[in-house]
C-alpha cells in the first residue's frame, strides 16, 4: 500500500510565500481551454459556416496559428459551450425542453396485466427496475 507523503509546515509556508510572490501573468500568455475558447469563438465559427465553410475547413484555418484541432473537436466544443452558456444564464438551447435542470418524469411502474392473446390469457411480469449502472434491481424476496 502506498505511503502518504508528508511535508513540514515550513515547507508548505515557503511554498505559499513563493505562490504569493508570483507576478501577474499577461492575458496573452494565459492558457485557455477549448471550452472557454469556444464560448468566445462560437459566433465566429457559426459566421464562417454561414459563409459556406465546413468545420473541416475551419479546423484547417486554425493550424497555421498553432491550434491543432479537428472538425469533431470543434463540433463537440460548440455543443458543450452551448450547453454551458444555456445553463449558466437559464436560457434554453434550441430544441431543449424544460428548464436547465428539468428531467423527464419517471415512468409509471408496470404491474401484472392479463390480456387475451389467441384465446388464452397471458400474464405479464412487472418490468425490473434498472439501476444507474444498467443492471436490473430485483427484490430480495418474492413476496414483498
Amino acid at each position: 500500500m502506498p505511503v502518504a507523503k508528508v511535508y513540514t509546515k515550513s515547507q508548505w509556508e515557503a511554498f505559499a510565500s513563493a505562490l504569493d510572490a508570483l507576478p501577474e501573468r499577461p492575458e496573452t500568455e494565459r492558457l485557455v481551454s477549448m471550452r472557454d475558447a469556444m464560448k468566445e469563438m462560437r459566433a465566429r465559427v457559426r459566421a464562417a459556416q454561414a459563409k459556406g465553410y465546413t468545420l473541416e475547413q475551419i479546423a484547417e484555418q486554425a493550424k497555421p496559428h498553432g491550434i491543432d484541432i479537428t472538425a469533431n473537436t470543434i463540433r463537440y466544443a460548440l455543443r458543450v459551450a452551448a450547453k454551458g452558456s444555456a445553463s449558466a444564464n437559464g436560457a434554453r438551447a434550441p430544441g431543449q425542453t424544460g428548464g436547465p435542470t428539468a428531467r423527464a418524469p419517471d415512468p409509471e411502474p408496470r404491474t401484472n396485466q392479463v390480456r387475451k392473446q389467441g384465446g388464452k390469457a397471458v400474464t405479464r411480469q412487472p418490468m425490473p427496475v434498472q439501476g444507474a449502472l444498467g443492471f436490473a434491481i430485483r427484490p430480495d424476496t418474492d413476496d414483498l
